[in-house]
């Protein structure tokens, strides 16, 4: 059974069908990379799987429950949390702030026992695991810094560890590299292969920049029009035909 299991999705908005009876299985510990030419339903089927939408029909199981129609908070506390395009984090407060705040914050911790110090143990748990999260990152150095003095690479990566700090079992990621010259990309698409590699992560991107697609994911689904136009690794996507004309309108993706 695959940790998510999407079935005849289907939105609507109006007459528009933005996602239309798309299949998607994603195996734990896999890289996927969602792609499409603008307007294909890459967002929308971003926005249906983790809960900012709800489906028109459909359904969507997330390790082994379903999950389509739930709220955001839910079901990222099942395990399946999302990134933005947009740095997710706390511009004001350190790096390591941050990733205890995440904790907090999304686990739903009591602040107020935190503060008292009648949860201390608790803290000092969750002080460990935001200092193993950062320095996985090799956001060590910069723990003390404020996070909106960091580089933007390094705010993307600082949205990554944001997103560990609630322990999920499946990240999806928002175009990570957009805006990123190439030593952040590689930066950024390095830590994605060592979460997958070292921490057996699931990771769904959806992701404009083809060489990093193809470069990073396992597994890549191509959408056109809200459908499913095909899916398989990237030798397979980047010699398809109809990837092809769908894209580019030429002969071959240029890697």
């Amino acid at each position: 059974m695959a940790l998510l299991e999407v079935r005849a999705l289907v939105k609507r908005f109006g007459g528009l069908v933005a996602v239309n009876d798309v299949d998607l299985d994603v195996e734990a510990g896999e890289i996927r990379g969602i792609i499409g030419p603008n307007g294909a339903g890459k967002t929308t089927l971003f926005n249906l799987i983790s809960g900012a939408l709800k489906p028109t029909s459909g359904t969507i199981r997330f390790d082994g429950k379903t999950v389509s129609g739930r709220k955001p908070s839910q079901i990222a506390r099942a395990g399946l949390v999302r990134t933005f395009q947009r740095n997710a984090m706390f511009p004001t407060y350190s790096v390591l702030d941050n990733v205890m705040l995440a904790r907090h914050t999304q686990k739903k911790a009591n602040l107020f026992k935190a503060i008292l110090g009648t949860d201390r143990k608790d803290e000092e748990r969750n002080l460990l695991r935001a200092r193993e999260i950062i320095g996985f990152l090799d956001l060590s150095e910069f723990a003390d810094e404020l996070a909106r003095n960091l580089s933007h690479g390094h705010q993307r990566i600082l949205g990554i560890a944001n997103a560990l700090a609630v322990e999920p079992k499946l990240i999806m990621l928002d175009e990570p590299v957009a805006g990123m010259n190439p030593t952040e990309t590689a930066m950024v698409t390095g830590h994605l292969r060592r979460l997958r590699d070292e921490w057996n992560m699931t990771v769904i991107l959806v992701e404009h920049d083809m060489r990093t697609v193809m470069e990073t994911c396992d597994y890549i689904s191509v959408l056109n029009f809200g459908e499913k136009l095909m899916e398989g690794d990237p030798g397979q996507v980047s010699r398809d035909r109809r990837v092809i004309e769908a894209y580019l309108g030429s002969e071959e993706i240029d890697l």
